[in-house]
């Protein structure tokens, strides 16, 4: 990772580099280290005005390896490639485009709301991660990384535009999922309970009558379904 790095950006210091590979900076400093025991990584002086840092640079030897890695990382993909069907690779293709689009829109939008709250594209990606792990417990922790943001900047982050919490927001997406399934009324409350990430049927009935007032049976008697 540091050595592609160092390959795409050219000289760099370690700080440079622990911000651009996202590595704690010690971490940075042991393997560059090594790299340099290996003679992959040099070292060279910074400018004139900036004296007394050091900038990491390739060495010839650090650029072939890193040339030959990719050599033998584009033939691994070339026989994966062959073996897969015709629809497996469409959908493979399809994964990138959508990566793609992804690393365009957080070029094209600022990383950080100077308002203090999520920008357009860090609201969608979590909303999209909560809908897509709706079936399971999750932490704001883990919802926070799918946008790379701590903890603490999400929640606040998340509250200032939506003006309700990961929480609160996560549960009512839970019980819109749930209300759905009710009017389909084709699937247990058990099986409910599951699918909308609350555990067990007695859980479920529990927060929803909380939250809607009547229970999930009442619920689905009122909107005329079985």
């Amino acid at each position: 990772m540091i050595l592609e790095g160092i390959l795409h950006s050219g000289a760099m210091t370690a700080t440079e580099i622990a911000r651009k590979t996202r590595l704690a900076t010690a971490t940075v400093k042991m393997t560059i280290e090594r790299l340099q025991q290996q003679e992959l990584v040099g070292m060279e002086p910074r400018r004139a005005s900036q004296q007394g840092k050091q900038e990491f640079c390739l060495t010839e030897q650090g650029r072939r390896s890193i040339e030959w890695i990719f050599e033998e990382h584009l033939k691994d993909m070339g026989a994966i490639f062959k073996v897969l069907s015709d629809e497996q690779r469409f959908d493979i293709h399809q994964s990138l485009r959508q990566v793609g689009r992804d690393a365009e829109d957080r070029c094209a939008t600022p990383a950080v709301n100077p308002d203090g709250g999520l920008t357009p594209w860090q609201l969608r990606r979590v909303t999209e991660f909560m809908r897509r792990h709706i079936g399971r417990r999750i932490t704001t922790k883990e919802i926070a990384g799918s946008v790379e943001l701590s903890d603490s900047h999400f929640r606040k982050g998340f509250k200032s535009v939506t003006g309700v919490t990961p929480h609160s927001w996560l549960l009512s997406a839970r019980i819109g999922e749930a209300q759905k399934l009710l009017r389909e009324g084709v699937v247990p409350l058990s099986e409910i309970a599951s699918i909308t990430g609350f555990g067990d049927q007695s859980h479920f009935s529990r927060t929803f009558q909380k939250n809607c007032g009547v229970s999930p049976r009442a619920w689905q008697r009122d909107h005329h379904l079985r």
